[in-house]
Order: structure tokens, then sequence, then C-alpha cells
């Protein structure tokens, strides 16, 4: 509303007042008090005048003078203060304090409380004009006065502008000092010039006036000096007594800053712990993102220095570049800020950010135009005024992987120390959560070429369909009796392997019950899995199933319910999916990355996750019509059986069972009702139809053994090339070390496990007896070294194994399989023998024999090879048949006793095989 507008509403008035005047009844106060009462009822009158029509600078001085005389006219200020004009009553020095004190009671605003400390402390000197400086430690000749803003209170507004460097000379000096100083224009003459902005604020009509002026600094803590306060004077002359007065303001204001910023510190401490909190919320939220996560916290950075642009470079030191994909961030609160991802790439050298990545320092600059160091053009580019800078490195472990560099306070202030502090703080959450961002970062970019690769394998790994299609469509039958432990599987190729697994399943299971394309499907690309290494292929795994196969028919009593056959089936077929013909003991040298995924057992495990893998692709889930618990026990089920074929899990379980069996099975405490008796008999039964090339008869053990040793081979001439010497067992050059490792492994491992297993399975007897057959087949096969008998004769000493099972019952089988094969063409001796142990009656089948711990009697005896001295032996006699030990030779080559101790080791021995004293006597 104008003032012609109001003109008109309050005619009246108007009328009235010119009437008076006509009649000149009124004397001049009479008029003031008439316009003053008008003005008082009019206020919206008056506010529109002064809008319209009285200038700026008018109405600044007038505030000026209203400030003024207000304060004067408080009890306190116009009856006690030290003002110039017309207060000659002195005040005590505890009355001033506490009258301060108690105007900053509720002010915990460094700026607010040095502004508060300034007034008092001019108009207790009393002065005409005064201002106050704020001064940088870091950057001398960076110096910030407190301007007045005509929007605000001149004695409370925090408005920092910069000051010229040509009038604060004297400022520079009083800091640098730390002492006040007092100037007057006759004594001096580089006196300072007052400010045009000062003057007209205090409404001084010239310059010239002011005569004198007193600096006063204000000391922080550290005896650094924070803040000036410049106090003008027309006319008096500052005295000693102006300087101890301001001196002793300073005092108390210096300790009352001093435990203001106390007080401000525990609370940003608490505001930062809030804060810390939120952004440690956020990190958790946004970690799937490397850049989101990024402008996600640089947005809190923001918020935290209340900075107006924000930019994040990362370090490439590959390059020697700093990388950036958020840049100049800008401050919008309250708005989704979804930026354009592109990448921005600088020397590593240049600018700011490039300085504090290679010094590792904060960089705290108010004025960027004045540092050399600042990159001009991305402000000339965009027209944005970059004004001040705080940059900082963000570290993990001491190294600087990235930059985060701040740009223009929002409240035109200048980032302060507080700033840094808080930001320091704030920089280690930030490294943490940027060097774990770009961590998962990777994980997520290795897990997508994961499952690309996954997908190609998938495509190369997964039969074809009309492989499907050909075995769907073949009608022919196999030739073969599948139902035979010594069934030869070299007689048969893939393709009739594949069927007969189909006819195993269906015998066992029930092929209705399945979908038959997919059980197809699933066998195709099991066989496809198994890589083309000499022994552990998909030959064996047919093997496995096949042996597995015959150990559950063979079980008319089915001790093992529906979902234990069929897991110890599929889990025999895919036991051995994708082996790379190594050991874990060479997975584990060589730092395989499938060691490093498992603590024990890698290969068995890497087997059980293939099988999971084929399963769970399209058309390969055969156990997709059971439900998600049968699902689940068949899955746990097949995982105990894979990783029971591991030999490192056989002996333990092994131990069990013979606690539970005891010295005679008549008095076996075995229960198939108890879980972990079954888990056992599971466990035993995936060995023993691992190992179940060992109870194939002759013709077929030497087949196998060749091709098993054949994948050693490739093993030990792995380690010798990577500089290490093989075991015996693998090494190429040493073939003679066949048979007695062979020996040692079938003592010691078949011969216990099938031991065990007939006692559980009673119709696994073919596989006991013939895994006897072998060990003495191959015992005499063990090599002689030629020496001289005389020579070493009182040296030797003769060792009887334990594990070499004579019994009674044993030679029995033995004679009568002999007896058998005397009686049929040679190639088939041991199939009769197989023919022969069937026939057995049920009745009888239900007797468990005794436990075979009988020996073969066959003498051994070791002599002393050249490389080892036996002096430290005093078991040495000539009489070789009055020491006897119980001792074999394990898997490695090594000699060990009956309690798992080694006695030799493999280098140390060589083994001849001699005739027993009872057998020399019956000979002669």
């Amino acid at each position: 509303m104008s003032a012609k507008d109001f003109s008109v509403v309050n005619s009246a008035d108007i009328k009235m007042e010119k009437k008076s005047k006509r009649l000149g009844k009124h004397s001049t106060k009479d008029i003031e008090v008439d316009i003053i009462d008008y003005l008082d009822r009019n206020r919206d009158f008056l506010e529109a005048y002064i809008i319209d029509s009285v200038p700026i600078n008018q109405v600044e001085r007038w505030l000026v003078k209203k400030m003024t005389r207000d304060i004067e006219n408080k009890p306190f200020l116009s009856d006690k203060c030290l003002v110039r004009h017309g207060h000659k009553k002195k005040i005590t020095k505890k009355e001033i304090f506490m009258e301060l004190v108690n105007k900053l009671n509720g002010d915990t605003n460094e700026h607010s409380i040095t502004l508060e400390l300034a007034r008092f402390m001019s108009f207790s000197v009393g002065v005409d004009a005064y201002r106050v400086y704020k001064l940088y430690p870091d950057h001398p000749t960076f110096v910030q006065y407190f301007e007045f803003d005509s929007t605000s209170d001149l004695l409370t507004s925090t408005k920092l502008a910069r000051a010229e460097n040509d009038k604060i000379q004297c400022v520079l000096e009083v800091a640098k000092n730390g002492a006040c100083l007092v100037l007057s224009k006759k004594d001096t003459l580089s006196f300072p010039k007052m400010s045009n902005t000062l003057f007209r604020t205090f409404d001084i009509k010239n310059e010239n006036e002011a005569n004198h002026v007193l600096y006063q600094p204000i000391l922080t803590a550290n005896g650094k000096t924070a803040y000036v306060i410049e106090m003008w004077r027309l006319k008096d002359k500052f005295e000693n007594k102006d300087e101890k007065i301001s001196s002793d303001f300073v005092v108390w204001g210096s300790l009352i800053l001093h435990y203001c910023n106390l007080y401000l510190d525990k609370k940003s401490e608490r505001n930062m712990s809030d804060f810390l909190l939120d952004v440690v919320k956020a990190i958790f939220e946004e970690m799937v993102s490397l850049d989101q996560l990024i402008k996600r916290i640089l947005e809190f950075a923001q918020r935290l220095v209340n900075a107006d642009r924000a930019s994040l470079f990362l370090v490439d030191y590959s390059n020697f570049e700093l990388v950036s994909t958020v840049f100049d961030l800008k401050f919008e609160p309250g708005q989704g800020r979804d930026m354009e991802k592109k990448e921005i790439r600088m020397p590593i050298n240049r600018g700011i950010a490039g300085h504090v990545a290679l010094s590792g320092e904060t960089m705290n600059i108010p004025d960027a135009y004045s540092d050399y160091r600042f990159n001009r053009e991305v402000d000339e580019a965009t027209g944005y005024k970059t004004i001040s800078i705080l940059c900082m490195p963000v570290k993990v472990q001491g190294k600087v992987i990235g930059v985060v560099q701040m740009v223009n306070k929002r409240n035109n202030d200048n980032f302060d120390h507080e700033d840094e502090v808080a930001f320091e703080i704030f920089s280690t959450f930030f490294g943490l959560a940027l060097h774990h961002a770009r961590l998962y970062d990777k994980i997520m970019r290795k897990e997508q070429k994961y499952r690309v690769a996954l997908e190609v394998l998938s495509y190369h790994n997964t039969c074809r369909e009309h492989e499907v299609q050909e075995i769907l469509t073949d009608n022919k039958q196999l030739v073969a009796n599948i139902y035979d432990f010594y069934l030869d599987p070299y007689q048969l190729d893939d393709f009739q392997k594949c069927k007969a697994v189909i006819t195993m399943f269906d015998d066992l299971f029930e092929l209705s019950k399945f979908d038959f394309e997919t059980i197809t499907r699933f066998i195709l690309t099991v066989k496809k899995n198994y890589r083309t290494v000499p022994y552990h292929n998909f030959d064996h795994g047919w093997s496995v199933a096949h042996a597995m196969y015959v150990i559950l028919k063979s079980d008319n009593r089915k001790r093992f319910d529906y979902k234990m056959r069929l897991a110890l089936f599929v889990a025999c077929l895919c036991h051995d999916l994708d082996h790379r013909g190594y050991t874990n003991k060479y997975m584990n040298e060589t730092a395989s990355p499938l060691a490093a995924m498992y603590t024990t057992s890698p290969l068995e495990h890497h087997h059980f996750n293939i099988t999971v893998t084929i399963l769970q692709q399209d058309g390969h889930n055969i156990f997709s019509h059971l439900t998600s618990d049968e699902y689940k026990d068949i899955l746990r089920y097949i995982r105990h059986c894979i990783l029971a074929t591991d030999l490192a899990a056989f002996f333990p379980n092994l131990a069990k069972l013979k606690e539970i069996y005891g010295t005679s099975s008549q008095n076996s405490k075995f229960n198939w009702t108890v879980p972990g008796h079954r888990d056992l008999a599971m466990a035993i039964s995936m060995t023993a139809a691992d190992l179940s090339a060992s109870t194939k008869p002759w013709d077929i053990q030497i087949k196998t053994v060749k091709v098993i040793f054949e994948e050693f081979y490739d093993q030990g001439d792995k380690e010798r090339a990577a500089g290490k010497t093989p075991i015996p067992m693998m090494d190429r050059n040493k073939p003679e070390e066949q048979p007695s490792s062979q020996v040692g492994f079938l003592s010691q491992i078949c011969i216990p496990c099938y031991n065990m297993l007939y006692k559980i399975l009673p119709k696994t007897k073919p596989m006991y007896v013939m895994s006897l057959r072998n060990l003495k087949n191959w015992k005499s096969k063990v090599i002689v070294k030629d020496k001289d008998e005389s020579s070493n004769e009182d040296d030797t000493l003769d060792f009887e194994t334990e594990s070499d099972l004579d019994e009674d019952d044993c030679e029995e089988l033995l004679e009568e399989a002999d007896i058998q094969a005397k009686d049929n063409m040679e190639n088939k001796e041991i199939l009769k023998i197989g023919h022969d142990i069937q026939e057995i009656h049920d009745d009888d089948e239900e007797i468990h024999i005794q436990e075979i711990s009988g020996e073969m009697r066959a003498g051994w005896k070791c002599i002393k090879s050249d490389s080892v001295s036996w002096e430290d032996d005093q078991v040495v006699t000539d009489n070789v048949d009055t020491k006897t030990a119980s001792i074999w030779k394990d898997i490695e080559g090594n000699w060990v006793d009956d309690e798992g101790v080694v006695t030799r080791p493999k280098r140390s021995l060589k083994i001849i095989l001699v005739e027993s004293k009872d057998d020399e006597d019956k000979n002669n």
C-alpha cells in the first residue's frame, strides 16, 4: 500500500491538521505531539513512506542510531558504562563482567560471543566506531571482517567479508605481535585510513575526522591471534586506562571463548556421533552401488561442513591419475540427485586435489584464486565462482585412496578448523566405506564374470539333445549281466554304459516314478562333466555306480531305506565329477583355488558342488517330483556319501565301526535303527564301491592298476618339474614300486574295508574274497632286490603282517576258488568264485563269519638300503624268526606299524619276499 493510499484513508486527520496550521492556534511542540500521535496510529503509512521515499543509506544510519540509543538507554549502560559523552560514574570490573556474562548466557556461537565482547569493550572504552577482524593462523595474509548487513542487526551479524590487503597492515602487525597497538594521526606518519563503509555505518561525516585508533587482539589457547578489534575515536586520544579496560575484557572474553569452544566441542561430538550413525546406515543401504554410495556420502559430507559443491577423486596409481565419477555435486536439499554417470580423469600432479593426493595433507584455502595450484578452467567453463576450498585425503591403512574436495561454504563463511576436525573424523568412515564398497564392487564384477563363465560352461558341459534322443530311441538290449560283482567294465563302451545306468536305475528305483528324459539327460551330462584323465574319468564313475548297484541289489533285506539307496547310487555316479587327476595333498601344496575354498576334502566338496550344479540346470533335476523336505534329505545324503570317498575320512569311520562291532561279530552292537550307525554303513559302502577295482578279477585288476599309475605318474612329473621329489609310488622312474605299493594299499585299506562291509552286508562276500585273492597275487609280484644275501643276512629282519589275514576260513575260500578255476578256462577262473559264493543259502548269509584275522603265512624280510644307516637299531639278530612285528606299507610308501607309527621312511627299505620257516619245512 502506497503513501497516497494512506492519505486517502486518513483524509479527515490530514484536513484537521491543515486547519490547525491555518489557524495558528497550536505551538510547534503541540504539532510534534500531533504528528507522533498520527504516526503511532498509522504505522502502515509510515512503513510505506519509508520504503517508497527514504534512501537505503539513510535507513541504515537511522538503524545504527536507533541501536546505539537503545543500548545507551539501558540502565546498566546509561549509568555505568564508561562512555565518553556525559558518563563520569565509574563502574567495577565485577559489574561489567557479570553484565557480559548475563548477556552471553544464552549465546553459544563463537562469532556472536566475539561480537558481543567487542560491543561491550567499545562502549566501555568509549569509541565512535569499531570493527572486528577475523584471522586465519594457517593463512596469515587472509583476513576477513564482520560487515554491516542492511537486513540484519549490526551488532549480531556474523556476515564476513574479505578485507583488502592494503588496508590491514596494522591488523596483520597486531596479529603477528599479539599485543595492543595505539596510534594517533599526528604522531604517526603511516596512519591507517578508516574504511568508507565504516564511517558511513557510524554516521561519521568525513573519514578524515578519525584521528585515533586502538587495536586489541584476542588470542586463542595456543597463543595465536584469532580476532583483532579495531576501535576509532574522532577527537580524544586513547589513554593507558583505555588499553587496560580493553585488555581486561580480552582476558575475560578469552576465557568465555575457551569454555564456549569446549562446550561446542562436546556438543559437536554428540552431533557427530548421531551424524556418523546416519552415515553408517546409509553406507550399508547403498553398498550395492559404488557410485550411489559415493554420491550419498558426499551429500553427508556437504551437510557436515555446509559446503555448496563437492567432488570425490579416486586415486588410480596404475595410471597415475585422479578419477572421478561424482564431480561437482551441487547442494540441493530435499531433491533426488540422479546424475549422469561420466568419468573424469586428470593427472595426479595437477590442481589442488592432486597436491593433496600426493602429499596426504589437508588443504584449507579461503581464497582459491590466490593459490597458484587452483585450476580456473572449470570456473571459466561453468561460470561458477569458487571462493574457498577444503580438500582432504581419504586414507585406508595410511594409503591415500581418494581425495574429497569441498567448495564454498553456503553461509558465505570460510571453512574453519572445526570443519577440518569434523571432516577428518568423517573421512575415517568415508575411507572404510569406500574401501569396502570398492571390494564389494569388485566382488560383484567377479560374480557377473562368474555368471557369464557359468553360462558358457553350462552350454559346453551340458549334453546335446540329439544325444538324449539317441538313448531314448535305442531299443537294443544289453548283452552283459550287470548283476555281477566281477563284471568287466572295459567290455562296455560309453553309450552302453549310459544305457546300463538307466537299466540299473530302473531296477533299483522304478523308472516309471521319474521322468525318463530327465534321467537320460542327467546321466549324459554327468558323463560330459568327467574329465579325460587316465583314471578318475567316467569309466571309474560308472564302475563305482555299478559296484553300488550290486551291493544294493544283493541286500535282499533293503537295510538302507529308499532315500538312502537313491542317494548312494547317484553319489557313486557323481562322486568324482570334474576330477583333475591329482590328490588333495597335491592341491593343497600347489595352493589350488579349490584348496583355498575348503579346509578339508577340497576335491570331494567340489564333486558335490558340481553335482548340485547339474541338478539345478534346466531339464536335469531328477528329484523334481519329490517334496522339498525329501529333496533336502537326499542332497544331505549325497553330500555325506561323496565326502566319505576321501580316504582321510575312511580311517576314523572304520575305527568307529570296529568299536561298535567289538572283537566278534556275535557281540556286535551295530543297530540299523540308529542314525549314526546307518551313516557309518553308508560311508563304508561308498569307500567299498570307490575301491571296487581291487575286487575285480586279476586281469581286470591289472588293467585298472595300469591307468591308476599313469595318473600317479602324471602328478609325479608335475612335482618333479616344480623342483620336488615325488614319492616312489608316483615316480615314473620307479615302476618296480607298483607291486609293493599295491600290497600296502590292499592290506592296509582295502582288506579292512571289505572285511567290515562283509560284517555289515554279508552278501558282499565276493568283494572281500577277490580282494584277498588280488593281495596274494600282488605279493607274488613284489620285486626281489638282487643282492648278496650272505653279506646282508645278519642285517635282515623278518616281519609278519597282521593284515595278511590267512585264517582257515579265508584259506578255504581261496582254495575253493583255485579248484573252481582249474575246472574252467583260465580267463573265467575268478568269475567262478563269485558264482559259487552266491550259492550260499539264505540261512547261512544271516550268520556273520568270525573276523578274518589270520595271516597268509608269508614272511617279509627287510634289508637296509645303501643310503640308510641302521647302527641305531639294536634289534638285528642272526635268527630272523625270533623278531616278528606287525607292519605294512601305506599308500605313500612309508612302512608303519599297527599303531600307525612310521617305522621307516619310504626311501629306507627295499622289500623282498621270502618263504616263511613253516613253508620251508613243508618244501623240505
